[in-house]
This record gives structure tokens, C-alpha cells and sequence, in this order.
């Protein structure tokens, strides 16, 4: 930790830190070509930065080709195995002899006559 600034080797982070000082140079009231030396100093730490990672990315993506690569290929006509299936497990619902009727019951309660029409 610096000045109570915690550092960081996030590349994302690192470009927020320089376009922050690019910022505090523009901002800075110095003379026009101090002012353009150091923008172009920030300038040529941007362009390292970004350089450095594009240039990690393509290596990272080269890896995973090689990886994959290496990994052993099933032959043709061979599966992998496959765990075996089974049939699903029957109910532990004990069977009662109760059988339903096959039409409700006429319930008075429910199947009150219709009221006639008094309009």
C-alpha cells in the first residue's frame, strides 16, 4: 500500500489508475510542453499495459488449444459408459379395498331445485 492507496495488478484497474492521471494532467495548470511530456509518458504506459494483455490473452487461448488437444478422444463406435438406468421406484402407498361410486350422490344441500323466474 502506497500513500494509503492499495495497489493492484488488475489490468482494469491498472487503466482506471492511468487515465486518472491523465486526467489530474490535463486538470493540472503546467506549462503546454510539460503538460505533453507527461501525457505522453502515460501514453506509453497505456499502450505497455495494453500490449502485455492482449499478449497474455492470445497465449491463454493457445493453452486451452494445446489442453484440449491432449485430452484422449473416445474411438469411433465406442461410448462412454454410462451409468445404468433404472426404473423408478413403485409407491410405498399401501392399496385400500375402498372403490369410488361412479356417479356422485344426489346431496339436497347441493342440488337444490332451481328458483323460479320471478321478473
Amino acid at each position: 500500500m502506497k500513500n494509503g492507496v492499495a495497489r493492484s495488478n488488475n489490468p482494469f484497474a491498472l487503466l482506471a489508475r492511468i487515465a486518472g492521471g491523465e486526467s489530474k494532467i490535463y486538470e493540472a495548470a503546467i506549462p503546454p510542453q510539460e503538460q505533453f511530456a507527461l501525457l505522453r509518458e502515460v501514453s506509453t504506459q497505456r499502450t505497455r499495459l495494453e500490449r502485455s494483455f492482449t499478449a497474455a490473452l492470445r497465449e491463454l487461448k493457445q493453452l486451452q488449444k494445446e489442453r484440449q488437444a491432449r485430452r484422449p478422444q473416445p474411438a469411433p463406435g465406442v461410448r462412454a459408459a454410462q451409468p445404468p438406468v433404472h426404473p423408478p421406484a413403485e409407491p410405498q402407498v399401501p392399496r385400500s379395498d375402498y372403490k369410488m361410486a361412479d356417479r356422485p350422490e344426489a346431496n339436497p344441500v347441493f342440488c337444490s331445485p332451481a328458483a323460479p323466474d320471478s321478473r
